[in-house]
């Protein structure tokens, strides 16, 4: 069970980074079998089929980039703006260009009604909204909305500029300008009074 185990996530691995270069067009069992050095019928003796032999890559991918971002980011509270700002600088960089054309490509799949990519890529999303609310120095009613509208924001220039995402730094500028407006004009206090989600 162990050496099947240790198959298993060898096959992850050299599938992570085919995933990395090429997306999500060349995905064909025979192909994947091809690149992981075994064959489609041994794939199918380390996942049950290909839906979840996909599935374990997308995950292990976006749990290899989140562990990055955690190394980079840490676990201090961050004000909006900072979060977006560092955000932002990250997605611009060569490092992470390969997992930005992979999440353009699994968006772009699940939106063309593929059962499978709309439930990985809601699932890598949540876990993006969930990481980013923890680390925002905001209530905690607004953690939530505030790590979708960051995510939502660099994600809109990725779809507006693809391969060239350094042109939505004035968009991404004037949102940190606004965030940063924010900072000192809410009274959390009168939210609380206010506001039902505090209730």
């Amino acid at each position: 069970m162990a050496k099947r185990q240790d198959k298993r996530a060898e096959v992850i691995d050299l599938l992570a980074v085919h995933f990395l270069d090429t997306g999500l067009s060349d995905t064909g069992l025979r192909r994947l079998a091809e690149v992981a050095g075994t064959s489609d019928r041994m794939l199918l003796y380390y996942f049950e089929n290909k839906e979840e032999l996909v599935a374990a890559v997308l995950t292990q991918i976006a749990s290899s980039l989140g562990a990055s971002l955690t190394e980079m980011f840490g676990h201090r509270p961050l004000p909006p703006s900072t979060l977006l700002e560092a955000l932002w600088a990250a997605a611009k960089s060569e490092a992470f260009k390969p997992h930005l054309r992979l999440w353009l490509d699994l968006a772009a799949n699940a939106n063309r009604g593929d059962p499978l990519l709309i439930s990985i890529s809601q699932q890598i999303s949540a876990g993006w909204i969930e990481w980013m609310a923890h680390l925002l120095a905001v209530p905690d009613a607004d953690k939530k909305a505030t790590a979708a509208l960051i995510l939502a924001a660099v994600d809109g220039q990725l779809v507006l500029f693809p391969g060239e995402i350094a042109r939505g730094e004035s968009a991404i500028l004037q949102l940190i300008r606004l965030l940063k407006q924010q900072v000192g004009h809410v009274d959390i206090g009168d939210r609380q009074h206010h506001d039902p989600a505090y209730s």
